[in-house]
């Protein structure tokens, strides 16, 4: 798609029937493939909107200190949270049929109050209601997420499926939630902790996310969750079964089917 004539409203109801048939796309059309960010994100707005559910938050992808550098392949992405896809510890997550999916252990946030970056200097002591353990289950509308181009991610809503949030953490305004984080399938460790600047540290990842609503002034309204990246090397599962996840002695428990 060229600027002249660019819809992203075709593209978005492609990725949204994937979505709701679990089909698996290899790419979208060249006719509707976004060829720049802008693009990538003007689609996944189009696709919150077509899916029709509204907003909970959103998620960071990439924002380990080494991403927001620009150390990595891709700039950091952000991606929606859809309401359906928010889940509580204990909860069963139905994946595609035939399909796997990457697992990713993450510190969410929940604002205890409407906030507008634009005008306001982030406080975690009011703004901030609680942290929790959570999951993220990426499990993109494409065959491979990796091989269609950072726009093509960003429009498929940066992969999201669905988030488990499960204990709270304790936390000060600043923390870096630097204990062991790991992920389990039916006892067994299948997920280290990422070490160094490859480690998302939470607060400076929703800085980023801060920095990015106030440019666009938008606002971010009380209850939503905020994901901000993985602790833990991403693992990609295809086994049903029990999986945990800890960070410290706080953890969240979920069963994956397929």
């Amino acid at each position: 798609m060229n600027n002249a004539v660019f819809d992203p409203t075709i593209p978005a109801n492609r990725l949204a029937s994937a979505s709701r048939n679990g089909m698996a796309l290899k790419e979208l059309p060249e006719a509707e493939r976004p060829k720049t960010l802008e693009q990538g994100y003007a689609i996944q707005a189009s696709l919150v909107e077509t899916l029709g559910e509204g907003v909970a938050g959103w998620k960071l992808a990439g924002a380990s200190p080494r991403g927001l550098r620009g150390e990595l392949p891709n700039p950091p992405a952000t991606g929606v949270l859809i309401p359906s896809r928010m889940l509580r510890s204990g909860a069963v997550v139905q994946l595609p049929p035939g399909r796997g999916a990457t697992l990713e252990v993450e510190v969410a946030f929940c604002f205890s109050r409407s906030v507008s970056p634009g005008d306001e200097v982030f406080d975690a002591a009011s703004m901030i209601k609680s942290a929790t353990v959570a999951v993220e289950v990426v499990c993109s509308r494409f065959v491979d997420r990796k091989s269609v181009g950072q726009p093509s991610f960003i429009a498929d809503n940066a992969g999201f499926h669905a988030l488990i949030r499960g204990d709270e953490l304790s936390y000060a305004d600043g923390s870096l939630f630097t204990d062991d984080a790991g992920l389990w399938w039916n006892g067994a460790r299948i997920a280290n902790s990422l070490t160094g600047d490859d480690r998302t540290r939470p607060f400076l990842s929703l800085g980023f996310l801060w920095e990015k609503f106030a440019r666009q002034e938008s606002k971010i309204a009380e209850g939503a969750i905020v994901t901000t990246g993985t602790l833990t090397v991403p693992v990609d599962v295809t086994q049903a079964g029990n999986y945990e996840a800890r960070i410290g002695g706080a953890g969240v428990a979920f069963t994956l089917a397929s």
